[in-house]
């Protein structure tokens, strides 16, 4: 690969790793309270305020009684999480996710749950088939029932909430939704960066498109009606999303309208910032809220239905259920080059079994693709290295006449057969390649946890003795001092590319083990190539 590459390959990546490694701090691990029959009693009132609505009068709001209630927490075990729900809300108070390195709390944040619906309400437990099942009162002869259904194998869950209304009266009841956040936690090898990946989002079908759209919620969107309305129009599915991990909610019989989602950033816990050398910063989280329609008509009841999904973000996984939730993990600008890259890298690693060793075969075989480019970059640079020495007669002579400098420089590439743009067309090519491998390995739940060899246990995680990282920048220097032309000590390009290894080195550090393995194997097989070829030409007086 040329230097011209390595140049472009850095400054593009460099705003990346500076706010990774300044901008974003490290989350503390929240350990799982243990699970209790009954824990914190609370003094409260149920805000739940209940319009009563009747041709003869105003509308009459109901609130009811103060209660001393309490606590209590409920675990539901599947194959792939426990679930800790707690009667306050009706909520999921810990998703502890049961990842194959250690298991994980993805909910490890202060707040009112994800699921809540009436976030200071304590519901009793009720008696169903369901997996959990609540029931409360929220004022005389409206009552309110909520049952969950986990998934066994880790997909598609339901929630369901029916409010009965045994009053004469119809009845809106305000307030009605379902919470979700604030934030979303993350594996261990996440934690530094997984505020910059916290999204609250939404799935929509935009007009003109074979495939939907996941937009992100943010503060812009909640203060322009038009913004939200572009975002989110009758929106599919939404909910909270890091790199690894979803949870989603679908409607099922009832109608979405943008307006219904409500986005906010909650404080979930301090950080040192910079080393505790500027004191300690707030991080907060996002946290989505979702209004149901709340009119329930006199001695009737309404049921909203919705699906869920909680847990990794598995592409291959996601192919075989519903609702397009694969377009919830982020391949970049290249999308399609970085889906190609995942269904390579599957592929072979279904012939080795082993993801380290798939990723050094995918590198090889996209190396005997660019071949002929990087031939042909080779030969570009080593005829313009042939004739340097002419060109800089040329520059020195008509150095007073641009127009006739121009014209003897032509003629000289013409002479020499040289384009001195060919050796930027791989430059090109291989850009969006590694930034759709970059994205396709970062995002890949395959590579958690999946070992390599020796001290590469999680080629998702960075390599914990930093021993890929320093090869790839050794290999980087020898590679450029055996195969870059010497153009002089003060050209700015050659500075640049003499720190170049340093700057890749420092770069890489952090980065997933795998991405660090496709770059050190890259740079090994595109010097070796280079170093035959130059060779070869040089055999045949091509140099």
């Amino acid at each position: 690969m040329d230097r011209n590459f390595f140049i472009a390959l850095g400054i593009a990546l460099v705003v990346y790793v500076g706010y990774m490694s300044f901008f974003t701090p490290k989350t503390d691990q929240v350990p799982l309270k243990p699970v209790a029959a009954a824990t914190a009693t609370a003094t409260t009132a149920a805000q739940v305020s209940i319009q009563e609505v009747t041709p003869q009068t105003e509308a009459v709001k109901m609130v009811s009684p103060t209660q001393i209630q309490q606590e209590s927490l409920f675990t539901v075990q599947t194959k792939n999480a426990d679930i800790v729900l707690s009667n306050k809300g009706a909520a999921i108070k810990n998703f502890v996710f049961k990842d194959v390195i250690a298991p994980v709390n993805l909910t490890p944040y202060k707040g009112p749950g994800f699921f809540s619906t009436f976030d200071d309400l304590y519901f009793a437990k009720a008696d169903s088939s369901a997996d959990m099942a609540f029931k409360a009162t929220l004022a005389p002869g409206v009552d309110v029932y909520k049952e969950y259904n986990f998934s066994k194998d880790g997909k598609i869950g339901n929630v369901s909430l029916k409010i009965v209304n045994t009053t004469p009266n119809d009845i809106n009841v305000s307030g009605l939704h379902y919470n979700f956040g604030p934030g979303l936690a993350t594996v261990k090898s996440e934690e530094g960066d997984n505020p910059a990946n916290w999204n609250a989002v939404c799935l929509i079908q935009e007009q003109g498109k074979k495939k939907p759209t996941v937009n992100n919620i943010t503060e812009k969107e909640m203060k322009d009606p038009r913004k939200l309305q572009d975002a989110c129009a009758d929106w599919h599915w939404a909910g909270i999303s890091n790199r690894y991990f979803l949870v989603a909610l679908v409607p099922q019989n009832w109608k979405t309208k943008a307006e219904q989602l409500s986005f906010s950033k909650q404080y979930v816990y301090d950080k040192s910032s910079f080393f505790g050398l500027f004191g300690t910063r707030q991080i907060f989280g996002p946290q989505l809220s979702v209004a149901l329609p709340g009119v329930i008509p006199a001695g009737k009841e309404v049921i909203y239905n919705a699906d869920f999904y909680f847990g990794p973000k598995d592409y291959d996984k996601f192919a075989s259920m519903p609702y397009n939730l694969e377009r919830s993990i982020q391949f970049g600008f290249f999308g399609q080059l970085g889906k190609m890259a995942h269904s390579l890298l599957e592929w072979l690693y279904g012939m080795t079994k082993n993801y380290g060793t798939a990723i050094i075969l995918m590198t090889v075989l996209i190396q005997l693709v660019l071949f002929p480019l990087t031939y042909k970059q080779l030969k570009s640079s080593a005829v313009m290295q042939r004739i340097q020495p002419e060109m800089k007669r040329i520059q020195e002579k008509y150095k007073e006449d641009p127009a006739m400098q121009q014209r003897e420089m032509l003629g000289l590439y013409k002479k020499y057969g040289a384009n001195p743009l060919s050796g930027c067309l791989p430059l090109f090519i291989q850009f969006p390649i590694f930034l759709a491998l970059f994205n396709a390995l970062r995002t890949s739940w395959s590579l958690h946890g999946a070992p390599f060899m020796w001290w590469i246990h999680d080629l998702s995680a960075k390599d914990p003795y930093y021993v890929l990282p320093v090869a790839m920048g050794v290999m980087m220097y020898i590679q450029q001092k055996l195969t870059m032309p010497d153009m002089g000590k003060d050209n700015p390009s050659m500075v640049m590319m003499k720190w170049m290894p340093v700057f890749m080195t420092v770069l890489f550090l952090n980065f997933p083990a795998g991405l660090t393995l496709y770059w050190f194997v890259s740079n090994c097989i595109s010097f070796a190539i280079n170093l035959i070829l130059k060779r070869k030409m040089k055999t045949l007086g091509e140099i």
